[in-house]
């Protein structure tokens, strides 16, 4: 199976417990759709405290990191009393503690197993690598350029004010420019990049005959029955990212599973699916986000140079630089087992 290019974050208890559930996150990002779509769908969906993260800046700051030392990404979720920076997780725990109708409605037939499995096999599928595999290299290059400035002049401030937690910032911040560097030169144009999204358009064709499967399986209007269920949650932003990504890759997808264009259908009609999923990559909320945060002007900034990357300790960067090549290592070995 094809390496996933991405960090793989976890949950963790905390002392202090919210009143309300948080969830940070970004319009468009492939994870927030799932934890977005996932907090729509639970019995807590009127309590949920959106906030919105620009994913090339604002979760690499140092506040952020200590909340997110895991991926330093988006989406993360405070509620009740625990940290969640893995979406997996964090939808998981929506079904077993806050479950919607058709949740309940799966779990009472039986299906949870069955349900977790089906999630576990969409999963493993890296949205990352498609996206960017489709991308252009130029811009694929400044989106991680963006990132690590960011995330060097946050690591250079931590080492600058020596705060308690120096030691466990700096550990954060290394990993995560190693993990950056890694994505980059995964995304390099070249014969390892065709073949690497060769067997990820295989791998998510699996996916998608699998749901398909589901569908003619249970035979309701969704993968488990006729309301929408956690199983949805895993599948459903995949077309989203195809009408962002790669619109023609539809005509793909109807020819080879053709269930699915239904399904689909049936899915863009639910005012769940809507509210959930669809308005976070609708022109006008897009345009909204992109202007409330400042991404024109962020990347007028980085196309004139003015964003700075700051060289650090060479301490620091020989750390980066043998943290990226382990990385590196890891993901070659996996990609020659598979």
């Amino acid at each position: 199976m094809p390496t996933k290019l991405l960090a793989v974050g976890g949950s963790r208890k905390v002392a202090r417990r919210v009143e309300k559930p948080v969830l940070y996150h970004f319009v468009g990002s492939f994870n927030s759709g799932k934890a977005t779509f996932a907090a729509q769908l639970s019995a807590k969906r009127d309590d949920f405290d959106l906030r919105l993260t620009l994913h090339m800046r604002d979760n690499y700051t140092i506040e952020y990191a200590r909340l997110n030392p895991d991926t330093m990404a988006v989406p993360t979720m405070e509620i009740d009393d625990m940290v969640f920076t893995d979406s997996y997780d964090m939808v998981v725990y929506l079904m077993d503690n806050y479950p919607g109708a058709g949740d309940k409605a799966a779990i009472d037939a039986g299906k949870r197993a069955q349900m977790l499995e089906f999630v576990h096999f969409a999963k493993d599928w890296d949205e990352y690598m498609y996206t960017y595999g489709h991308m252009g290299e130029q811009t694929s290059e400044m989106a991680n350029g963006i990132r690590l400035a960011h995330l060097r002049q946050n690591l250079a401030k931590v080492l600058d004010e020596k705060p308690e937690d120096k030691d466990f910032l700096v550990d954060a911040y290394v990993k995560k420019i190693a993990n950056v560097q890694t994505m980059k030169r995964a995304q390099v144009n070249g014969e390892q990049k065709t073949a690497d999204l060769q067997a990820n358009i295989s791998q998510l064709h699996s996916v998608l005959a699998r749901g398909s499967e589901l569908l003619e399986q249970n035979g309701g209007r969704f993968l488990f029955g006729d309301d929408l269920t956690t199983a949805d949650v895993f599948f459903l932003p995949i077309f989203r990212m195809f009408g962002m990504a790669s619109p023609a890759f539809f005509d793909v997808v109807w020819e080879r599973h053709s269930a699915l264009k239904a399904y689909w259908e049936r899915a863009l009609a639910h005012p769940d699916v809507d509210t959930g999923l669809m308005k976070y990559v609708s022109k006008g909320t897009m345009i909204c986000a992109m202007f409330g945060v400042g991404v024109p002007r962020l990347i007028l900034s980085w196309k004139l140079g003015l964003i700075a990357t700051p060289r650090l300790p060479d301490a620091v960067e020989r750390r980066i630089d043998e943290a990226t090549e382990q990385i590196w290592a890891s993901m070659e070995g996996r990609m020659n087992v598979s």
